[in-house]
């Protein structure tokens, strides 16, 4: 286990967290306040963009659950993970890998991600 291992974890807490107070909490925990997420997809600055991005996709991905499926690789304060979005029933309809930039507090700076495999357009 690396020293990045811990924060990516509670990214992963984050985008699965549906009680809002508490997704911030998380958010506020883990993301520096001038934060940037950026995917092919979606964006969100600062901790009530990031948190309102969130929210959207539980919006639009109902009992969902975001998972880790690499370790997370880093130096210095970059570092790289691979992830999947799971149906309720388990199955993966996304996958994607993201790289980060982690601020002097231990602190997600930037997150910028990559969507690796996609559901077909219906």
């Amino acid at each position: 286990m690396n020293a990045h291992t811990d924060l990516i974890d509670r990214y992963f807490d984050a985008w699965n967290e549906t009680d809002g107070a508490r997704r911030r909490e998380l958010i506020a925990a883990t993301w520096a306040a001038d934060a940037d997420y950026r995917d092919p997809l979606l964006a969100g600055a600062g901790h009530d963009g990031i948190d309102a991005m969130i929210r959207a996709v539980h919006e639009r991905f109902p009992h969902h659950t975001f998972r880790r499926t690499t370790e997370v690789d880093g130096f210095a304060n970059r570092l790289r993970f691979s992830w999947e979005l799971t149906t309720p029933a388990g199955e993966a309809i996304v996958k994607g890998s993201d790289f980060g930039v982690v601020d002097a507090h231990g602190r997600l700076q930037a997150v910028t991600g990559f969507l690796d495999q996609v559901p077909a357009a219906a």
